[in-house]
Parts: structure tokens; sequence; C-alpha cells
């Protein structure tokens, strides 16, 4: 009997050869695939647009297709992205006081078909995702806007990080490159705003929904780098079972917000627990053998008191926002240290400038400091490079042919060690419903920093979007 021939990804070969083909497979795929459900989706929505007119209801339905791929340029050079991604939103107006808002993302990345670079749990947890991304009821009587259900709610508006935007966890599969729409993860929330008087108003919010940021698994293409231990003992991590709805442990918050005289500010206070995983630890002793280093990821409870301020002066906007964060807890890699976890409440704060000039460039600057209360002698680890860490962003644009070719660059830099972040991308408008946009994302930096961590993760990308 002849020997079974060995399988596509075992076979024997050029590797760039065998890669390239599984691409063009699952690209064909993928584009017949999108093809059939987009006819779907827009009969679908022609038939309610339809019917919304034929009947008077106030139906409002949308939706967007986009096709991202991506290259990784360093060793593995390989694709680390074939995804396809479709939003749908719909909006039904009872009254000019009463509506109804619903919206739903999935998508399916076929770079999981064409390289074999990722482990099986990297595969279940980013090959496919279904989420709903807002299912709100909206209600408003007099100087009363009652917001209820699942949703973003923004409070702060900074660049390429978060400051006062403390109320949803986020989504850091793929580190922090996405629109920050896209970061935050949804919760199920009550959101009451009342009108004192013109320009005063208040805001509160409260939740159950306590979720946690969805973190890259281990061997993910963006996997953030772990704190080494100083120790020889075998090391045992548990898993991660936080809550994703409890009233015992919900949190909620406050946001007083004035205009006066042109500038606009707030006061925030929001109480909650560490959206990230701060592994405490324990040593249990063994039988026979050395002792083992149990790590236990714990939330710690925390209070986030801050500000935000934001005035026009032609033609630049002033902004500004600041946060402190009482009880925030960090892990340690001293091995002197019982728990390996010490707290050092932060004060983060940014200081920021946009304008527009010559009539077709924008512009943005941002300084942004991270200070902690205390030493920051083996906590050194991505946010934080020194007890001050200290990042300064800077962004350009402009806008051709009637500004439907739309160039830009993102540069971030962290002062304290230099490592940095360079991002330009080019946006083009075919029509007002497809858009093309090809760009690149450059990290440099030592291992330890916040973007030198991914410095071999240097990628070129491609997108189509549709919108309908």
């Amino acid at each position: 009997m002849a020997p079974k021939p060995p399988s596509a990804r075992s076979a024997p070969g050029n590797p760039w050869r065998s890669s390239m083909t599984r691409c063009v497979t699952v690209a064909v795929i993928t584009v017949a695939v999108i093809a059939v459900s987009l006819t779907a989706v827009s009969v679908v929505a022609a038939e309610m647009r339809d019917e919304a007119a034929e009947t008077g209801r106030a139906w409002r339905v949308r939706g967007r297709v986009a096709e991202d791929f991506a290259y990784r340029l360093h060793d593995p050079g390989d694709v680390a992205k074939i995804r396809s991604t479709g939003w749908l939103d719909g909006k039904y107006t009872f009254s000019e006081s009463v509506n109804v808002r619903a919206a739903a993302r999935g998508w399916y990345d076929a770079v999981f078909e064409a390289t074999d670079r990722y482990p099986a749990n990297v595969e279940r947890d980013e090959k496919t995702d279904v989420s709903l991304r807002e299912a709100v009821l909206s209600v408003s009587r007099g100087d009363v806007d009652v917001r209820v259900g699942r949703q973003q709610i923004v409070w702060g508006e900074a660049i390429g990080t978060f400051v006062t935007d403390v109320v949803n966890p986020r989504d850091f599969r793929e580190f922090i490159l996405p629109e920050f729409s896209e970061l935050r993860l949804p919760i199920w929330v009550l959101d009451a705003t009342y009108r004192i008087r013109e320009g005063l108003s208040v805001e509160g919010v409260w939740t159950p929904d306590t979720r946690t940021n969805k973190l890259p698994k281990q061997g993910a293409e963006w996997e953030f780098a772990r704190i080494p231990l100083r120790v020889r003992s075998p090391v045992v991590r548990l898993p991660d079972r936080a809550d994703e709805f409890s009233v015992a442990r919900s949190e909620g918050g406050a946001r007083l917000s004035a205009l006066v005289d042109g500038w606009d500010t707030a006061l925030i206070y929001y109480d909650l627990a560490d959206k990230s995983p701060v592994f405490f630890q324990r040593r249990v002793a063994q039988a026979a053998g050395p002792d083992v280093i149990v790590l236990d990821p714990k939330h710690p409870r925390m209070r986030i008191v801050g500000a935000t301020l934001a005035k026009s002066i032609e033609p630049i906007v002033l902004r500004s926002e600041a946060a402190l964060t009482i009880g925030k807890r960090y892990a340690t890699s001293d091995p002197l240290d019982a728990d390996g976890v010490v707290r050092r409440d932060t004060l983060d704060y940014l200081v920021g400038v946009d304008g527009s000039f010559f009539g077709h460039l924008d512009a943005a600057l941002q300084v942004s400091q991270k200070i902690l209360t205390g030493s920051a002698t083996n906590l050194t680890r991505g946010t934080v490079e020194a007890q001050a860490t200290t990042s300064v962003t800077v962004r350009v644009g402009s806008g051709f042919f009637e500004n439907t070719l739309n160039p830009t660059v993102l540069l971030a830099i962290n002062a304290n060690r230099g490592d940095f972040r360079l991002s330009p991308r080019v946006e083009w408008f075919v029509t007002g419903a497809v858009t093309i946009a090809v760009g690149a994302d450059v990290f440099e930096g030592p291992r330890p920093t916040l973007y030198g961590q991914f410095d071999r993760n240097d990628r070129v990308y491609a997108s189509t979007t549709w919108r309908f």
C-alpha cells in the first residue's frame, strides 16, 4: 500500500509557497462567503427600510463590513491577520423622548487557516467572535435622561491611552491598535443624567456587570510580556475566575459637568475593581521537594477621582485630563515581598493641544505622565518605567482631493527609556460607502517596556470597508 501523503501543514517544500497557497485559498473562500452574506444583509436592510417607509415607523438600520489583512515583518515573517468583520445596528424611535438601539459585531479570522504559528488556545479565543455591542433603551423627560442596557460610557478622549475613560473594560487582544470604540467592552449599565441648569449637569452610573479586561492568551500575536519571578521554586498560575456579573461587587460613580465661559470641565468619581488581574503570590509547602509558588489572580477594589478640562481658542483646542487611582496594586518581582504585590496610589494626567493649520493640516500634541506615590523598584514593566513615566504623543493628518485621500501619522514615545510606536496610515474614500486603507505599525525599545515588548511585531496592513 502506498504511504499516505503528508498533510498540507506537514508537507515538505517551500514554506513561503505553502503559506501563500493557503492564503490565496482562504482569501477566495472568504470573499465568496462575504459576498453571499453582504447580499443577504443588504436585502434584509432594504426590506426593513421599505417597511419603515410604508408603515411610517421610525426604523433605522445600517451596517458595515470590513476585510483586514496584516503581515508581520520580522521573524517569523508571516501573515498575522486575515479577518472579516461585520457590524449591524438598528434604532427604533417610539417618540421624541423614547428610543431603543441595538448593535452586534462578529468576525472570522482566517489567519488560523493560513498559518500554524498560533497554539490551539489562541485559535479558540481569536478565530471567531460574536458580541452584542449595544442594547440600550433611552428615555428623556424634562431635564432627566436615562439610558439603561448594554453600552459604552465615554468619560475621556485621550490619544492612545486611558486616563478618565474608566468605566468600560477593554479588549487588549490586539494591543491598543484598534479604534477605542472597538477596544471598549460594552457592559450592562444604568446611566442617568440630570441637567441642574443650563451648562451644568450631573451623571450617575451603576453597573453589576463586573467583567474584566480581555487579555491575549499565551502564544498570541500580542501577548504581553510577563513579569519575571526571581525564584527557583516551581510556579503555578491559577485561572482568573472573576465574576462577570455580581450585585455584591457592583461598580458605580458620578460625573459633574459644567460649561463656563467656553471652559468645558468635569469632575469624576468611580468605585470599581481593577479590570486587569493582579497576581498575588503564596508559598505552598510540599511533603517532598521544594515549595511551590502559587500565583492567584485577584481584582482589588480601587477608587478613582479625576477631572477633565477643555477650551477652544481658535485655531486650537486645549484639553487636559487627570485621575488619581486610590488603592492601585502592582505585581513586584522582589523575591523578599511576601505576597508579590505592593500598593502604589497612582496619578495619571495629560495635557494636550489640537489644532488645524493652513486650511488642511490637523495636528495634535499630547504629553502625559504616570506618577506612583512610592518607589517603582521591581515594578518597571509595561506602563511603568519609573516612579514618573512620561509619554509624548504626536498625531498629524491632512486631506487631499476634497478629503477623499487622508494620510495620518501617529508617533507615541515613552521618554524614560525611549520605546516608541510609529503608525502611518492612508485612507482613500473611494465612494461614500467604500473605504480602502493601508498602513503600518512599528515598535522599538527595550523588551520590558510598553512598546518594546512588541519590538518583533512590526507589521504592514491593508483594509477595505463597505458601509450600507
